[in-house]
């Protein structure tokens, strides 16, 4: 008869709550052992007689023994009656504890021996089993039995910034009138080249090389001449970034004007400062191997979906541009442009699994010399003109499934504005964008995070890999609007000649179903005052914009990604003092979830000659933060067969006090 049979039905019933009458219960405890004592009794019962032994006990047979200790006890005198019977107190109550032990109930922590933990490899092993401190263990290696699953995919490994400073002393060119001061001054960066391959021997440094143009408006000391002056820079730039990168990846820099200080040397020299900050992002191919089971071994295994999100798609397509951007009438004849502002921004784009399409508008400021008619004669003054020129873009990508974002960045490195000669009456953009695309995909994987044998103590090793998955995205568009102050020393102005912006601060954060951005914008206008015996000036104020987009998987403290392209920028006049200045912003988001992952690798198993056979029932009392996988594999069941015996439903809730019966 196995030790199955022997077990009646109704020991497979769980706990129930003993009687709560107070009259007909002396302790109120909500269990009631009578089932367990029904159990467990017949059974030492029945291991304890010999179907040899007959209805009375012979002559010399311990039993008979017993009886006569029983006899002569009671012609005792009552002092050795009452000796006797603490005595016999006491090794009932030694017997008790020892049965009590067999049977598996939990020993208080001053009674357990002192475990020492077991070291593998580069990481102390997370299933170690208890061994105790002395004795002797044999670790079996079972990497000849080990089945992996692997993955490759393509991730950003690391990303990092770093800040370069360029300072040069800048010349007036000879056929430029004298500066008397400096009235704003914006650029743009531009790298070498922007993606770096690592090979396979590359040290720990790359080397970054690039250049700023700069373009800096200011007062010439001839005013009769030009009202304005401007002067177009180039300013170099190079360095060797100590950064350690994977052999093979692919490194990505951007490069960003954060802050232009300037100062004027003499009316023929000034000096230009610009801190410079590079983002690197390394893109590197990662295999990870996914323990899956044992040849030949049946392993209880805890297992978890986990999402992680790849890049499935790096991809870099240009577009020719040639349109006629036409001025308004009324507006002077552009007969020589000044300055160029031109900024690529998205309005949409539209992603399935084979292709993208992309629709972006370039948008165009222009601060040019115009000519125009007056009083019959012909003048000469300074002018701005705002335009655009929208295009459709196809990216055509392989058929994915699962695509969780996009990220679409344009250089306008190659573009340029000039003057149509042929029509007389506006200007041509003509030149190439170049459209970077990135596609990320969402992968879902059954990963075993936990492990263990049913009669084997076993161990592993594990190496830990932080992946990202992204949850969600949104696009939203923001106003910015912000009242500038005309200064009194300039008087009260007169026209509105020329706005810029650029954005200089900007933070994301996820709440609870939701993604907020809020950041300054830096706007600057250029001013013609009302007195003509005055010179122009300019006026810098920051522009604060928020805004809030619903993402319903996005909770506090997720990591999120922003992106923040100025679709319009213009400027109002509203009386002599005050001007107004309103901007549009198109804001995509995109909140995403750190974890960091546990990979499974060389598992063990571990002998040890004096270890203890596990009890083969258990009562058992929850703790705080217990969990039916941590009980079962602390006993060598399964959950399954405790949900089955305790009648737990698919997933129970373990509130602390929970008594469970364990059978192995």
């Amino acid at each position: 008869m196995t030790y199955e049979e022997k077990i009646p039905e109704f020991a497979l019933q769980p706990a129930k709550a003993a009687d709560e009458n107070p009259d007909t219960a002396q302790v109120d405890d909500g269990f009631d052992p009578t089932p367990y004592d029904r159990l467990l009794v017949p059974a030492r019962q029945e291991e304890n007689e010999s179907p040899e032994q007959s209805a009375e006990a012979p002559q010399n047979s311990p039993a008979a023994q017993e009886k006569d200790e029983e006899t002569l006890t009671e012609d005792k005198k009552p002092e050795e009656q009452k000796e006797m019977q603490e005595r016999d107190a006491k090794q009932v109550s030694q017997k008790q504890s020892e049965e009590l032990a067999a049977e598996g109930e939990e020993q208080p922590p001053e009674a357990q021996e002192e475990i020492q933990p077991v070291f593998l490899g580069e990481k102390t092993a997370k299933d170690t089993a208890a061994i105790p401190a002395g004795e002797p263990i044999k670790i079996m290696p079972l990497a000849g039995q080990a089945v992996y699953n692997d993955l490759k995919l393509t991730a950003v490994a690391q990303c990092l910034e770093t800040k370069i400073f360029v300072e040069e002393d800048i010349l007036v060119p000879d056929i430029k009138p004298d500066l008397i001061s400096i009235l704003s001054m914006d650029g743009k960066a531009f790298l070498s080249s922007k993606e770096i391959q690592v090979g396979q021997g590359d040290g720990d440094s790359i080397k970054v090389t690039g250049e700023v143009t700069l373009q800096t408006i200011y007062l010439p000391e001839d005013k009769e001449e030009e009202s304005i002056s401007i002067i177009q820079s180039r300013l170099p730039f190079k360095t060797d970034w100590q950064v350690t990168a994977s052999p093979l990846s692919h490194l990505v820099i951007e490069p960003t004007i954060e802050r232009i200080d300037y100062s004027v040397i003499n009316e023929r020299k000034f000096r230009a400062k610009i801190t410079l900050g590079l983002s690197m992002k390394e893109y590197a191919e990662k295999e990870l191997q996914f323990f899956e089971s044992l040849r030949n071994e049946k392993l209880e295994l805890l297992k978890e979906t986990i999402k992680m999100s790849h890049i499935a798609l790096r991809k870099e397509e240009s577009v020719e541009l040639s349109e006629d951007l036409k001025i308004k009438e009324g507006n002077p004849k552009p007969i020589k442009i000044l300055k160029t502002d031109i900024n690529v921004v998205e309005n949409h784009k539209q992603t399935t699994s084979e292709k993208m399409v992309i629709n972006a508008a370039v948008r165009v400021n222009v601060l040019y010399m115009g000519e125009e008619e007056k009083d019959g004669e012909t003048i000469q003054r300074p002018a701005f003109f705002q335009g655009k020129a929208d295009f459709t873009q196809f990216i055509l990508m392989n058929k994915e499934d699962n695509l969780a974002m996009s990220k679409v960045s344009f250089s306008d490195k190659d573009l340029d504005v000039e003057i149509n000669e042929e029509e007389e009456d506006g200007f041509i953009l003509k030149g190439t964008v170049n459209t970077s695309v990135e596609v990320y995909q969402n992968l879902e994987k059954e990963v075993v995070s936990d492990l263990y044998h049913s009669t084997k103590d076993t161990t592993y090793d594990y190496t830990e890999k932080n992946i990202e998955a992204i949850l969600g995205t949104s696009t939203t568009e923001v106003s910015a609007r912000e009242i500038f102050d005309i200064p009194e020393k300039n008087g009260p102005v007169g026209k509105i000649l020329y706005i810029n912006g650029r954005i200089k601060e900007q933070n994301a954060r996820a709440e609870q179903g939701r993604a907020t951005v809020e950041g300054i914008l830096e706007g600057t206008i250029l001013c013609i005052p009302e007195d003509p015996e005055k010179h122009p000036f300019a006026v810098r104020q920051d522009i604060p914009f928020r805004g809030a987009m619903d993402i319903p998987a996005a909770k506090e403290g997720m990591k999120t990604e922003c992106q923040i392209g100025i679709k319009d920028l213009w400027s109002d006049k509203i009386n002599g003092k005050q001007a107004e200045v309103n901007a549009s912003l198109q804001i995509e988001t995109a909140v995403i979830k750190e974890t960091s992952l546990k990979l499974i690798k060389n598992p063990c198993f571990i002998e040890n000659d004096q270890s203890k056979r596990p009890s083969s029932m258990v009562l058992y009392i929850t703790r705080k933060d217990d969990s039916l996988w941590k009980i079962a594999k602390k006993y060598k069941t399964s959950i399954e067969t405790i949900k089955s015996i305790n009648e737990l439903n698919e997933s129970p809730n373990l509130s602390e006090g929970t008594r469970l019966l364990i059978v192995k």
